[in-house]
């Protein structure tokens, strides 16, 4: 079969995705790059797509189903909306899989009911978490059998570091969605370790940022990496709203060989272990969340099992390699 991939991230044909880790000669891939480019996420003031955002998706959408193919893959729900929605205006004669399918904010009956029209087209939903089978199936009147669990994957360049290297050891945290940082900010005001953040300001907002705190710039994605890499103790604090949260940071984090204190929430389920990956720290309780992070920072024998444990599950569940394998089992029940 003939796929045309379509991602708000290809800048060009020859970009690099999982299907180059689809080892198979049953199916070929034409990658669909974008028509111009998004905001940057920390600066934007909410997190839904705009109206930018949402002509780039329906031009990237026009070019893939008018492209030569027996099927569709899109990366992230608003393409794969808009390519439903042409798909539903005109003929469906091609395959239309969905891939990082995850989705909030449908509480308007006329919002939801765009999304049930638009995305009754595709054939399956690729979720990155179990519990997003049932919560997305109920969500759009659409049966679960549609919707495929694949462990999110990582596949950027991975380098190992040694953080006990450093002079001025840190605690690092990042992300924007579904952020508890008022929890955070009061576990580290307590410990005094010198922290970085790197956050949208809407999260931020109103909140009061103790002075062991430094609030970061705009950086580069390596840059991020590197931080996340040489940080002593990565943090992911989590509020209880969305289906999950966190998954990116997360599994970013594991594949650098890195564990994290994290709030323990559901939606995680798939993938943070207490005390073997991962330590947990109760829902908006600061004083938990400190234990962690003290527990992480002072015991160098425990971090480094952690640490161990971290990239054993990312390396068992999240590389390319995985994910191809579940794209090509997905493409062949389709073919």
């Amino acid at each position: 079969m003939k796929w045309v991939v379509a991602s708000p991230y290809f800048e060009g044909a020859d970009d690099r995705w999982i299907t180059d880790s689809v080892h198979s000669d049953r199916h070929s891939f034409t990658l669909i790059p974008r028509s111009g480019q998004d905001r940057n996420w920390h600066q934007t003031r909410t997190p839904r797509a705009g109206f930018r955002e949402w002509g780039h998706r329906v031009r990237q959408a026009r070019w893939a189903t008018t492209a030569d193919s027996d099927g569709i893959i899109t990366v992230f729900p608003q393409l794969a909306a808009a390519t439903g929605s042409l798909l539903a205006a005109g003929r469906k004669d091609r395959a239309l899989v969905s891939w990082f399918f995850n989705t909030e904010g449908l509480s308007s009956p006329v919002r939801r009911s765009m999304a049930r029209f638009a995305l009754r087209q595709v054939d399956r939903f690729v979720v990155h978490s179990t519990r997003e089978i049932e919560s997305y199936a109920d969500l759009l009147g659409i049966p679960s059998e549609r919707f495929v669990y694949v462990p999110l994957q990582f596949g950027a360049t991975v380098e190992m570091a040694k953080p006990d290297d450093l002079d001025e050891p840190y605690v690092f945290a990042t992300g924007s969605g579904y952020r508890d940082y008022g929890t955070f900010f009061d576990a580290v005001a307590a410990l005094g370790y010198r922290t970085l953040v790197l956050a949208s300001d809407r999260v931020l907002e109103g909140l009061t940022v103790p002075d062991n705190v430094e609030i970061l710039e705009q950086i580069t994605r390596p840059e991020i990496r590197r931080l996340v890499r040489h940080a002593r103790v990565n943090v992911v604090p989590l509020n209880d709203g969305g289906t999950t949260a966190g998954l990116v940071t997360i599994v970013e984090t594991f594949r650098h060989g890195r564990a994290v204190v994290i709030t323990d929430r559901p939606g995680l389920e798939d993938y943070v272990f207490d005390g073997k990956n991962s330590l947990c720290s109760r829902l908006y309780d600061a004083r938990s969340m400190a234990e962690a992070i003290e527990t992480m920072w002072t015991d160098h024998a425990f971090r480094e099992e952690l640490d161990a444990g971290a990239l054993r599950f990312a390396e068992d569940n999240c590389t390319d390699e995985v994910a191809g394998r579940s794209l090509l089992r997905i493409l062949d029940s389709l073919a």
